[in-house]
């Protein structure tokens, strides 16, 4: 509206200087036209005509007198001259100026002038002769004279002509202009018309608006309080008087810092208006909504919800405060916090009953299953055999069902860790097929494996937790599938760092109803069909497996169609590592010889439980050695400064001095145990305790039950690095893979196993010649190809010392490094002779075991 009115206002006063130009131009041709300067010029001609005809007429009648007089001569030719000067000054001799014809007339009457002048000047009397020639010369000028008025009449009419157009012009513009202005002066009278409509309507419009925002203020649920830069009350609505308790006439003009603000917040508030008005940077105006805590007139304290706008008054700023009383959504909050602490006290009670229980359940199951073990190494009739068997089986699915509880408890308590280390995908992927293979041809199923060749690479992430998630996925699809196939697919997405990598176990089973697909991840949930078969989810599992795979970063997905399969995809984000991690783990763990185990050896058993000493103390003395008991970590400490033994095996949790410390002052002392091989045994987790347990100077560590053969292999170790020139201690279950020899000797029997390895190291010889012949670089597929290959077959075997070797090789030949690739055939074949004797011996305590 302003910039419309700065518009009219512009556009009037231009037409009115504009009409005023017009009428100061039509005055001024209205007074030249008045001044009658023609008439004038006319006269001045006449006159000099006039004048010279008197003249010439005096001159005529003074020569015809005896005494001419002269005087009266020379008055009439002063006259006659005055009148012809006047033909050259003012308005006369600029109408003749430009007009050549009155330019030669006027020429001649100068000439004129000057002679008769000259003749009238001369110092002598006129006589005769000077009358007779002025009488020549007034004669003669007559007819130019007489033209001269002529045409001064016919150009003083031409004038009056042209200024008679110029005044009509003049007044037909100013009437045009007129009329212009009369138009534009009735468009801005309409346009103020318009103008004062529209706020007409404007004010009706804000009128209703203030009367809907005063109704609207009336009526709010919230409290609204207006005060202006004085901290003064200006505004108090109905809602505000039920909150506060005043009443808004007894308000108004009070300050609120003096009524409804509590008295621990009043300095601040008066130094809030302060830095507000002084610097104009607000904090709580326009900031949102706060909480704090109001005053009623009682001098009640309450909570409320306060946000705080600012607006321009006619006095200067106005704030603003819309409040709500939140009394009873916090009473209604605290009671939820109470209900969230008291479910998750008791959720962290339950967690640790679990804890507490599985610790509990896995010390029994140490003795039922070392007994079973040293049961199988009695004569047992084939029936008490069979029930050995049974029995050994069912402790191991208890075992198995304790450790998945107890894997939930860590996830939910938080005290899972994860143990990220250089491995190979490929290994821990074609292992498991390869171990759980023969399962699914148990059921005539087959069991695929598709793995992109660049995920064949080293990866740093938990390749144990991996392994979990994968041989529960295929274990569970080889459960769930009657008929078809199991495919294991493995491919990722390759970035700068990571890789996101995709395993996805697909099966050919009956499948899971869309409405339960996320209900197979739960605890304990599994679906069955109508007739009450069970058709997917045994419990804890998926739900152990998924939440492994969450706290990796990653994520486990199902897709899955009735009737024809499901596919499960585990998805993760894996640190790409290097070859030189991998070089680096390796000789951090498997750089010791590989020798027989040794004869009988000297073992102390420091263990709280009476059960489970008598135990390994019987499997111990089963397989030739001598045993020292202790039951807790004092009296280890003081069994081991009496005499020296081959191995401590050490409980890490027992009363009056527990494993970690009585592992710490046996390092420290100078005792003759101060540098032998120290074993824990815990029943938590390995993650718990490993850390501690690895800077108290332990050198290995087990979970409770402790079986027979991986007692066998530990000693077998113990007894290789004592004979180590550095002295530094590692166990050959680095070198082999217990639990894979294990399962293999499980799977085909020990006489195939050692069959299988003897073709293995056979197979190697020719491999070996053949990567000899190779050349790094020109031949790289070649030697991939080999390298591969050899690698999936020790993997299958167990031999993760020949896998890492393989490992550098494959490595030094991808960069180009030749001396290396040549150090590593010979490391590779002189390794492989020390591990054939070995591993065969391995497969012959494992079997004994078995018996």
């Amino acid at each position: 509206m302003t910039g419309k009115r700065f518009v009219v206002l512009i556009a009037t006063g231009l037409l009115m200087m504009w009409f005023g130009i017009l009428g100061i131009n039509v005055l001024l041709e209205l007074r030249y036209l008045s001044t009658a300067s023609n008439d004038n010029m006319q006269w001045t001609i006449l006159q000099v005509e006039t004048e010279i005809a008197n003249l010439n007429a005096v001159l005529s009648d003074q020569i015809a007198a005896e005494q001419p007089d002269i005087g009266v001569v020379r008055l009439r030719a002063d006259i006659a001259l005055s009148r012809v000067a006047l033909i050259d000054s003012g308005r006369t001799g600029q109408a003749f100026v430009e007009d050549p014809e009155t330019a030669r007339l006027r020429q001649g009457l100068e000439v004129f002038s000057d002679r008769a002048i000259e003749i009238l000047d001369n110092s002598g009397e006129l006589g005769r002769t000077q009358l007779l020639e002025l009488r020549a010369l007034t004669h003669e000028i007559r007819p130019d004279v007489r033209q001269l008025a002529l045409l001064g009449l016919e150009r003083g009419v031409e004038r009056s002509e042209a200024q008679r157009e110029e005044f009509a012009r003049q007044l037909r513009l100013t009437g045009i202009s007129a009329i212009a202005l009369i138009i534009g002066l009735t468009v801005l009278l309409l346009i103020l018309d318009r103008m004062l409509a529209r706020a007409r309507e404007r004010d009706a419009q804000l009128l209703a608006s203030s009367d809907r925002l005063t109704s609207t203020v009336a009526a709010s649920l919230d409290a609204i309080v207006t005060s202006n830069e004085q901290g003064e009350i200006v505004d108090f609505n109905a809602s505000a008087e039920t909150i506060f308790g005043w009443s808004r006439a007894d308000i108004l003009g009070q300050k609120m810092e003096d009524t409804i603000v509590p008295h621990r917040y009043r300095a601040a508030h008066a130094a809030g208006m302060e830095r507000y008005l002084t610097t104009g940077t607000p904090r709580v105006v326009d900031g949102g909504r706060v909480e704090l805590s109001g005053l009623r007139k009682s001098g009640e304290e309450f909570p409320i919800e306060l946000n705080i706008t600012s607006a321009q008054g006619n006095h200067g700023e106005l704030f603003i405060a819309y409040l709500r009383d939140i009394s009873d959504r916090k009473i209604a909050e605290q009671k939820l916090i109470d209900a969230r602490d008291r479910a998750e006290r008791m959720d962290r009670a339950k967690s640790q009953f679990l804890a507490v229980m599985s610790h509990e359940m896995r010390t029994p199951l140490n003795g039922i299953l070392g007994v079973l073990d040293l049961m199988r190494t009695t004569d047992l009739t084939s029936r008490q055999e069979r029930y050995v068997r049974v029995a050994s089986a069912s402790g191991e699915i208890l075992l198995e069902h304790v450790n998945e509880a107890l894997d939930i408890t860590r996830i939910e308590i938080g005290t899972m860790k994860l143990a990220p280390s250089p491995f190979n995908l490929d290994v821990v992927v074609q292992s498991i097929v390869d171990v759980l293979t023969p399962l699914a041809h148990e059921k005539n199923l087959s069991l695929n494996l598709q793995f992109d060749p660049g995920m064949a690479r080293p990866f740093l992430a938990d390749g144990g937790r991996i392994g979990q998630i994968l041989t529960n996925l295929i274990g569970n699809a080889i459960k769930f599938t009657n008929s078809g196939s199991i495919t294991v697919a493995v491919g990722g997405v390759h970035g700068a760092d990571m890789t996101a990598a995709s395993i996805s176990v697909t099966d050919t089973g009956a499948g899971i109803p869309p409405e339960s697909l996320e209900d197979i991840f739960e605890d304990f949930v599994a679906l069955t069909h109508a007739e009450g078969r069970q058709s997917r989810g045994d419990g804890l599992g998926l739900s152990i497996s998924r939440k492994i795979a969450r706290l990796m970063g990653g994520d486990l997905t199902v897709q899955s169609v009735v009737g024809q399969g499901s596919s499960f995809t585990l998805s993760l984000s894996l640190e790409r590592s290097t070859a030189e991690d991998i070089q680096a783990t390796h000789d951090d763990g498997t750089g010791g010889v590989i020798i027989d185990p040794p004869s009988a050896q000297q073992v102390l058993i420091v263990e709280d439980n009476a059960i489970n000493r008598s135990v390994l103390r019987d499997m111990l003395e089963g397989l030739g050695h001598k045993v020292t008991e202790a039951c807790d970590g004092a009296e280890g400490v003081e069994a081991a400064q009496k005499r020296r033994v081959d191995l401590i095996i050490m409980d890490i949790n027992m009363p009056v001095m527990d494993g970690i410390e009585a592992v710490r002052r046996i390092r420290e002392m100078a005792g003759p145990n101060q540098r032998t091989y120290v074993l824990g045994l815990t029943a938590h987790g390995r993650e718990e305790y490993l850390a501690k347990a690895e800077a108290a100077g332990m050198d290995g560590f087990c979970t409770k039950p402790i079986r027979l053969y991986a007692l066998q292999d530990i000693l077998a170790g113990i007894g290789g690095a004592e004979a180590s020139s550095a002295g530094d201690i590692v166990a050959d279950s680095e070198q082999i893979d217990s639990a894979t020899l294990t399962e293999l000797v499980g799977a085909l029997g020990a006489e195939k196993t050692t069959a299988t390895v003897d073709r293995f190291f056979e197979e190697l010889e020719t491999t070996l010649a053949r990567l000899v012949g190779l050349t790094v670089g020109a031949d790289a597929e070649d030697i991939s190809a080999e390298t591969h290959k050899l690698r999936g077959s020790a993997a299958l075997l167990g031999l993760t010392a020949l896998v890492a070797e393989v490992d550098l090789i494959a490595a030094a030949s991808k960069q180009g490094v030749a001396p290396a690739y040549a150090d590593g055939i010979e490391s590779l074949r002189q390794m492989a002779a020390e591990s054939r004797d070995l591993i065969r011996q391995k497969i012959a305590n494992i079997a004994q075991a078995d018996l």
